[in-house]
C-alpha cells in the first residue's frame, strides 16, 4: 500500500511516497498501479516545476492532486530526492522493493541473499570478469559496452512484467542483477589501455 506523507519535526523521506509527489508523470502512484517505465521528459519537467513552486524563497500552494498534511515540512531538499531516485532505473527500483515489500537491497546481508539465489549469474560474473581483463583495444571496449547494455535493457523489460504481477521476490534478484550491470558499465567508461579495470560492488 502506498504511504501517504506524514507531518512531524523528525519527518524525512523514507516517511512519504516518491511517486505521490509526481502525480502528471504518475497519475496512479508507482507500481503496480502504474508501469514500471517512465517519461525521463515528463518526470524532469514536473521536477522542475516542483523545484520552483518549493523553492525556499518561492515556496507556494501545492498542487491541489497531492496531498499533504503540512507543506512546510515539504522541502526542495526532499523533492530533489524523490527525483534522483524516481529517475534512475535502478535506485526506482531498489525503491520499489523496499516500499512495496520490505525488501531493503541496500541491506548486505538482504542483498547477499538474493545475489546466491541465482549460481548462474555468479557464473557470468566471473566470466564478465575475466573479458574485462582481456580488453586490449576500443574495439573490445566497444563490444562489451553494447553486450552489457542488452543486458541492462533486458533488465529493465522483465522490472516491466514482474511489478505489473507483483513478483516482489523476482524483482529483487532482477534489481540485484542490474547493480551488477551498472556497475559494469561504471567500469567499462573508466577503461584506459594498460590499466587493470576496477570493478565495484
Amino acid at each position: 500500500m502506498l504511504r501517504r506523507y506524514q507531518s512531524s519535526s523528525s519527518s524525512s523521506s523514507s516517511t512519504w511516497n516518491y511517486f505521490k509527489l509526481f502525480p502528471k508523470t504518475f497519475p496512479n502512484g508507482g507500481p503496480p498501479s502504474s508501469s514500471f517505465d517512465v517519461s525521463s521528459r515528463d518526470l524532469k519537467k514536473e521536477f522542475k516545476m516542483l523545484q520552483g513552486r518549493y523553492h525556499p524563497d518561492l515556496k507556494s500552494s501545492i498542487n491541489n492532486n497531492v496531498v499533504f498534511n503540512d507543506i512546510d515540512d515539504f522541502t526542495s531538499v526532499e523533492i530533489n530526492a524523490a527525483y534522483k531516485t524516481l529517475s534512475d532505473p535502478l535506485t526506482r527500483s531498489q525503491y520499489i522493493l523496499k516500499q512495496n515489500a520490505g525488501i531493503d537491497l541496500n541491506d548486505d546481508s538482504v542483498n547477499k541473499k538474493f545475489q546466491f539465489k541465482d549460481q548462474s549469474l555468479l557464473m557470468d560474473i566471473l566470466d564478465i570478469h575475466e573479458d574485462l581483463e582481456n580488453i586490449q583495444t576500443e574495439e573490445d571496449l566497444e563490444k562489451m559496452n553494447t553486450v552489457n547494455d542488452e543486458r541492462i535493457y533486458s533488465c529493465l523489460e522483465r522490472l516491466k512484467t514482474l511489478y505489473e504481477n507483483e513478483s516482489y521476490e523476482d524483482a529483487a534478484l532482477e534489481t540485484v542483477k542490474m547493480k551488477y550491470w551498472y556497475n559494469i558499465r561504471n567500469a567499462l567508461k573508466e577503461w584506459e589501455q594498460g590499466k587493470p579495470v576496477n570493478l565495484t560492488h
